[in-house]
């Protein structure tokens, strides 16, 4: 993890420099004493999972495909299953006592 003293050096020693959006950014950074090279930012895409019934089959068949290709044991696969079944179930009961 990246230390910095007091006088607003980091770790490596090298003074930091102001980036486009106002943030400090060090030209390395230290880890267990490994000097790193500086991380552009990250995007994330947003991806638009649909509710209702697509959700439920999007859902539903990518935990079966990853324990049919053995990503997940079956046991873990079921155990997954069945605790999003107890939660959709308790999810649905306290809609309906909400809206009541």
């Amino acid at each position: 993890m990246p230390t910095s003293s007091a006088s607003g050096r980091g770790a490596a020693g090298q003074k930091g420099h102001g980036g486009p959006d106002g943030r400090q950014a060090r030209d390395t950074a230290e880890h267990d004493g490994m000097s790193m090279p500086p991380m552009p930012p990250l995007h994330m895409p947003r991806v638009h999972v649909p509710g209702g019934t697509a959700g439920n089959v999007l859902w539903w068949g990518g935990l079966a495909a990853v324990a049919a290709f053995g990503i997940v044991d079956w046991p873990i696969a079921a155990l997954v299953a069945a605790g999003t079944w107890v939660a959709e179930q308790h999810a649905k009961q306290s809609s309906h006592a909400h809206a009541d």
